[in-house]
């Protein structure tokens, strides 16, 4: 089963898709028929009536129209979930960004050093786990001030991977 986290006009929805195809909303079963049209064009079939649907994306979500509705809508995978909410800010004399492991893993690779300048959205160090490689981004930008990994060492969820600043 898929998860995501759809926000549209800063009301979040839980969508859960099953390897059946069947999707729930908030909970709520509901058949749902897609087809890409266009590039940002779909055709949606929801409980037999038609939608046209079309989503440009745009910094950090999608502008959507959607039949009467005219909105910005988010999405967010349960992975980039987690993976966001293990990147805390902190303060202090500076404000600083703790990178921390979102799931128990193996360190492959690190992508920065320390003293490196950082961009968001950036490759910061890539993690396995359960036969898949995670890369670890960056989710805001600054210089690394410390990296607390080392490459080919196992890592525990929540462990402190590196700092920002």
């Amino acid at each position: 089963m898929r998860t995501y986290y759809v926000t549209i006009n800063g009301k979040e929805l839980t969508v859960r898709i099953g390897k059946d195809g069947v999707v729930t909303l908030d909970g709520r079963n509901g058949s749902h028929e897609v087809k890409r049209v266009s590039p940002a064009g779909f055709s949606v079939i929801v409980g037999g009536r038609q939608v046209k649907v079309v989503a440009v994306p745009d910094t950090g979500g999608y502008d959507v129209i959607a039949g009467d509705f005219r909105g910005r809508v988010t999405v967010e995978s349960e992975r980039e979930r987690l993976l966001r909410r293990y990147a805390r800010s902190t303060t202090g004399s500076s404000a600083r960004l703790e990178v921390h492991a979102p799931m128990p893993a193996m360190v492959v690779k690190l992508e920065v050093n320390a003293g490196d300048e950082v961009r968001t959205g950036q490759p910061l160090i890539v993690l396995e786990a359960m036969k898949m490689e995670n890369e670890i981004l960056a989710h805001a930008s600054g210089r690394v001030k410390a990296i607390y990994a080392v490459a080919g060492k196992p890592v525990e969820k929540g462990e402190l991977l590196l700092l920002l600043e």
